[in-house]
């Protein structure tokens, strides 16, 4: 059930990539990445509510079919709402909370926690200025999404902290949910290539572009999967571990929207400015998030990590302002440069990783 509750972000996700890339102004890029950040967050809320309270009844179920559909009309509602009055969009998040909101009231019922009650709480008052919110003017409307955002996130993190840590079980539950959940923003930022490219006829740079989302794709997998999973969380860090992992997850995403902005571009010609920012801006959120997650992780020592995922972060930046400074830097040189950053981190860091140890949940909680 969260494997197929999972899939429907694969829908949700390649809308909000659509709608990235023909959204008219640019301006509105910024209020779709909000959108699937707070649909993730929802993601998030329903994840660690059904792995702290594990519950598999047709209730739940029925409210997790009823999530789904709201989520793909979110994301469809998104790009529609950037020239358009955002009523229906505020008025999906506020049901959307009202649901998670459910989920932790069943669970108070069931086990008698006073925490999921209070959960249930913060969720229901935050969807609450959402419900309010979509038959208002536009202007008050944002005004009270944003203080909405505001109780949804703040009082349940705090809330969240002063429960009872995860247990060893749930905690490797929570990050094997993750995992996947990552694994398919992978398999996304390809389809959405693979998909733009496809056509009566291939020509080079078609070919250019996939290769290139691929093989990024690959390394960053590689980066990933070979660290996080199997470097768990420190509990007192959960809650920050999640959040690198959405900003990682944004850079992900906008590696395939990059990639397919450079689908009419002539390999030997100069980059437009706007097409450098969106390849060397994704690379650098996800290796800054990436270093975040790293921080989060049991694993010991993880300054030289942190240090490494940093400065090729930096190091991609530079070679973004060299690409925009640089008339006769082109295409296939920018995209082999920031294969080289990307394939160079990857295999250093694996090195530093032979140096480094996963420290049992056990011992985290003696230092601590």
């Amino acid at each position: 059930m969260e494997l197929f509750y999972d899939l429907i972000y694969v829908a949700a996700m390649l809308i909000f990539s659509a709608a990235v890339e023909h959204v008219r102004p640019q301006s509105g890029v910024v209020w779709i990445i909000g959108s699937f950040a707070a649909v993730w967050w929802i993601w998030f809320l329903t994840t660690a509510c059904a792995n702290r309270f594990p519950t598999s009844n047709l209730i739940h179920r029925l409210l997790l079919l009823f999530q789904m559909m709201v989520i793909v009309l979110m994301s469809m509602e998104a790009r529609v709402s950037v020239i358009r009055d955002s009523n229906w969009l505020a008025l999906d998040y506020g049901l959307l909370l009202l649901t998670v909101a459910i989920m932790y009231a069943r669970a108070w019922r069931t086990s008698g926690d006073a925490g999921a009650l209070r959960l249930a709480v913060i969720n229901g008052a935050a969807a609450l200025p959402f419900l309010v919110a979509s038959g208002l003017p536009e202007s008050p409307r944002i005004v009270l999404c944003v203080i909405g955002l505001v109780v949804a996130t703040v009082p349940y993190l705090l809330t969240w902290r002063r429960l009872e840590p995860l247990s060893a079980q749930m905690e490797g539950h929570f990050v094997e949910r993750m995992a996947a959940f990552t694994l398919i923003v992978f398999g996304e930022a390809f389809t959405e290539v693979a998909i733009r490219v496809s056509g009566p006829k291939l020509v080079e740079i078609d070919l250019v572009s996939m290769a290139y989302e691929f093989l990024l794709s690959f390394i960053m997998f590689t980066i990933y999967f070979r660290d996080a999973p199997a470097a768990g969380v420190q509990r007192r860090r959960f809650e920050w571990w999640s959040f690198w992992h959405l900003f990682m997850l944004i850079g992900i995403a906008s590696t395939a929207i990059a990639a397919t902005q450079i689908i009419h571009v002539d390999p030997g010609h100069h980059l437009p400015n706007s097409e450098i920012l969106k390849l060397s801006g994704s690379l650098v959120l996800f290796f800054v998030g990436i270093a975040g997650v790293g921080y989060c992780e049991r694993r010991s020592p993880h300054g030289p990590l942190l240090r490494l995922r940093l400065l090729t972060a930096l190091a991609v930046t530079l070679i973004g302002v060299a690409c925009w400074q640089c008339s006769w830097i082109h295409l296939s040189a920018a995209l082999s440069a920031f294969l080289v950053v990307a394939m160079g981190s990857a295999m250093w860091s694996s090195r530093l990783r032979a140096d480094t140890e996963v420290l049992p949940a056990e011992v985290e909680a003696i230092a601590a």
